[in-house]
């Protein structure tokens, strides 16, 4: 099987601080993997480490086989965080999806870029708003626009930096929804943080669970486990089920919690 994310011995310290420590884990090609953990678990640094944006102090970070910062970044797709436009922002959907077509000196874009704008936003689902303007939209027809954007470079590899952050519930769920469909369309691997972790429980193939400088890797099922997360954050955890819903949380006090592992392979 061909990994296309390999991660071996990585340290990561900013300000001082350690965030990402001895990560080591791979990403079979065409998987969905799903990054979770708590703020200032070091998930976004783990997104900046992805795109070449920062080194490791330690260890290797291998992409589709790259490890040279410009030629990975080719190899990539990228979808922010949800962000908020005036409402009088002067610009349609079209042009702001042609914004994600490689940079020309022209001013006007090609019969073949036209065509590859309008198959992309066809692709997201877009098509009934293409002429609007995107101030008009809502957050979730907005973060359509940035994915339709990744995909005009044909990536092998998407990475989304929590893409549903403020979206509400049903918008979230259509969102990913559609980023696994094209994964499967498109045979790409995809990267994808996120808070929410039923809805990483729902779509990832593997889990990466980051907690200031520990982590955990594997299958869903090997992952959200008491036993896996009372590891990871060192004091005794609680996995229970309720509606069909993953609910985390601190188990009794008096429980004694083992030493941290900071690894578990799939």
């Amino acid at each position: 099987m061909v990994n296309d994310i390999e991660v071996k011995d990585v340290d990561v310290w900013l300000g001082g601080r350690q965030v990402l420590q001895d990560l080591t884990f791979s990403v079979p090609h065409g998987e969905f993997l799903g990054v979770i953990g708590p703020n200032g678990a070091g998930k976004t640094t783990f997104m900046r480490l992805l795109l070449g944006l920062i080194q490791p102090q330690a260890g290797t970070v291998t992409v589709l086989g790259e490890t040279r910062r410009k030629k990975i970044a080719s190899l990539l797709g990228y979808v922010p965080q949800a962000r908020h436009f005036d409402p009088e922002t002067p610009i349609s959907v079209r042009e702001f999806v042609s914004f994600g077509l490689p940079k020309s000196f022209r001013p006007w874009l090609s019969r073949k870029e036209k065509k590859a704008v309008d198959e992309v936003i066809q692709k997201v689902g877009a098509e009934v708003f293409a002429d609007q303007p995107i101030g008009r939209l809502s957050g979730g027809e907005r973060q359509r626009l940035f994915l339709a954007q990744a995909l005009l470079g044909n990536p092998r590899c998407l990475l989304l930096d929590e893409p549903t952050s403020n979206l509400d519930p049903g918008a979230q769920e259509r969102l990913t929804a559609l980023v696994d469909q094209l994964r499967k369309e498109r045979d790409m691997t995809v990267v994808f943080i996120s808070h929410d972790i039923n809805l990483m429980a729902r779509y990832a193939d593997r889990i990466l669970y980051l907690t200031h400088g520990h982590y955990a890797y594997g299958r869903v099922e090997e992952v959200l486990t008491a036993e896996v997360l009372t590891r990871l954050y060192g004091t005794p955890m609680k996995v229970s089920y309720a509606s069909g819903e993953i609910m985390i949380s601190m188990a009794d006090e008096d429980e004694k919690a083992p030493p941290i592992c900071v690894h578990y392979p799939s």
